[in-house]
């Protein structure tokens, strides 16, 4: 009877040892937002990330929740489908100002502040045996600044690497 409990408390010791959950992740995102990114996890499904990025001669600062939806495993690595939204504040370095279809040049750079909303859709892929991570991203966001009243982009597609820990 003691061998079965020995054996049963390293099998279960084996799963935990061999089931690699990574808590954290950071990582560079190239495209119209490029930048270094910082994911938490916090469930399986469940994460939050925090990018420092530059876009059109300035600083953004964006926090993203995400859910994350396994869509299959092969012999590699873990296929996941990611969505959420955020929000994000920062600031451009810019010397026109437009309004409707209409732009007035400044003659100088001046500091505009920013805030706006953005969305989250992508698909990682997770490596098993390397804590990496390979990810493809469309990050549509809407912002209000000095620079342009209302502003909303739809193209912003990303391609991240990210090393999980």
């Amino acid at each position: 009877m003691r061998k079965f409990y020995i054996i049963l408390f390293l099998l279960g010791l084996s799963s935990a040892v061999f089931s690699q959950f990574y808590a954290k992740e950071v990582g560079m995102r190239g495209g119209y937002t490029s930048g270094i990114t910082f994911r938490v996890n916090l469930e399986e499904d469940l994460s939050y990330e925090a990018q420092l990025a530059y876009r059109d001669n300035g600083g953004i600062f964006t926090m993203i929740r995400q859910q994350h939806l396994e869509m299959g495993m092969d012999r590699l690595g873990n296929w996941e489908f990611i969505y959420g939204f955020g929000a994000h504040a920062g600031f451009y370095l810019t010397d026109t100002y437009r309004i409707f279809f209409r732009e007035v040049y400044f003659g100088r750079e001046i500091f505009t502040p920013v805030f706006g909303m953005d969305g989250y859709v992508g698909i990682d892929y997770e490596l098993v045996d390397v804590p990496m991570s390979f990810g493809v991203s469309f990050q549509p966001f809407m912002e209000i600044s000095l620079k342009q009243i209302f502003g909303i982009n739809l193209w912003d597609f990303g391609f991240s690497v990210r090393y999980r820990f």
